[in-house]
């Protein structure tokens, strides 16, 4: 069994889903005021969007903040200065 399987077993439910939080703004595309901030898995690496959850429009895509736990397996020495060893 690999360390993946250990740390990150199989999900229980049928489907894995995140948590989206309700965000204050206004969609410039609809003028819908459904907007929601979750994570992604961006071709560019995590990232955290704004979107309108009815046209879907983008309000912004951002790098996740160390607060967001995005993404979760991301090692704990991600943000350590390098050092001269390696």
């Amino acid at each position: 069994m690999s360390v993946d399987r250990l740390l990150f077993p199989r999900p229980e439910t049928e489907r894995v889903s995140v948590e989206r939080q309700p965000v204050e703004a206004v969609c410039p595309s609809c003028r819908g005021t459904n907007i929601a901030r979750y994570p992604v898995a961006n071709h560019l690496g995590p990232r955290m969007v704004v979107k309108c959850q009815d046209c879907f429009t983008h309000l912004s895509v951002t790098r996740p903040e160390p607060e967001d736990h995005w993404p979760a397996w991301r090692s704990p020495t991600r943000d350590w200065a390098p050092s001269r060893l390696g």
